[in-house]
């Protein structure tokens, strides 16, 4: 079903205003079933009010990467969305109050060195990457309760971006084998995820250069100097205050998180 003109914009500011109060909605979906293209049409609505506020946008973040993710939502792909300069945090400190309900994940990061047209290989990605990052992200769902019934609901809502932590440790992506770079999950001392690189569409490159290929849809593409997360490898794990998180990486370097 095509949303109409009044529904998008509707829709948009219903999730924009979520985003800048943190105050939860309902799914979009429980309303009015719509389709894929009507839900990047809303993202790119909400990102655009958030550029309008002053922020600027850092890269892209793709999500549902494995199939158990795509069948349990009903999408036969991945899905993607942009995050901004203003959600990647300084500090490795996650301030809970300032946000609904968020959800810690491990991510392996390229970061660009140069553009990446499509139609784009995995070489491609590859040859444009000039440093592969250990990235944390806390995703953050603008539906009350985390009630996500559709991927158009996730997709809308700009795939759950929240906020970010980059490693300080950046390597050179020759010296990475990406399909095996592995990250163990440790929250106050014990173990709650692992998973490799493999996990993600069997390669992260695979799975930004289908990012590439996807992007030239929406009439977007992938450009040097941004970070392109590849998607969650662990499952996403709830963060309460006073949550302290360690997260290493095989190769690429670790990252501690504290949430307050």
């Amino acid at each position: 079903m095509s949303l109409d003109e009044s529904k998008l914009q509707e829709y948009a500011e219903q999730l924009h205003d979520a985003w800048a109060s943190k105050t939860p909605v309902e799914p979009l979906s429980n309303d009015t079933a719509f389709d894929t293209a009507d839900a990047y049409e809303i993202q790119s609505r909400v990102v655009d009010r958030i550029l309008d506020d002053g922020d600027e946008i850092a890269g892209h973040k793709l999500g549902l990467v494995s199939a158990a993710k795509q069948e349990q939502l009903g999408i036969d792909e991945p899905i993607f969305g942009y995050f901004t300069e203003g959600g990647i945090l300084d500090e490795p400190v996650v301030r809970t109050d300032e946000l609904i309900a968020p959800r810690l994940e491990a991510e392996i990061g390229l970061v660009l060195d140069e553009d990446v047209p499509a139609p784009a290989s995995v070489t491609d990605v590859l040859s444009a990457t000039g440093a592969v990052v250990p990235v944390v992200e806390i995703l953050e769902s603008r539906f009350a309760g985390w009630e996500i019934p559709s991927a158009q609901d996730v997709i809308a809502d700009n795939t759950s971006a929240g906020k970010v932590v980059v490693g300080e440790t950046h390597s050179d992506v020759t010296d990475v084998d990406l399909r095996m770079e592995s990250v163990v999950v440790s929250k106050n001392g014990e173990v709650v995820s692992s998973g490799t690189g493999a996990d993600i569409m069997g390669n992260p490159a695979r799975a930004v250069a289908w990012l590439g290929d996807r992007l030239e849809d929406v009439d977007d593409r992938l450009e040097a100097g941004e970070l392109v997360m590849t998607g969650g490898i662990t499952a996403a794990d709830d963060m309460e205050p006073g949550d302290v998180y360690h997260v290493e990486f095989g190769s690429i370097g670790s990252i501690d998180v504290r949430a307050e």
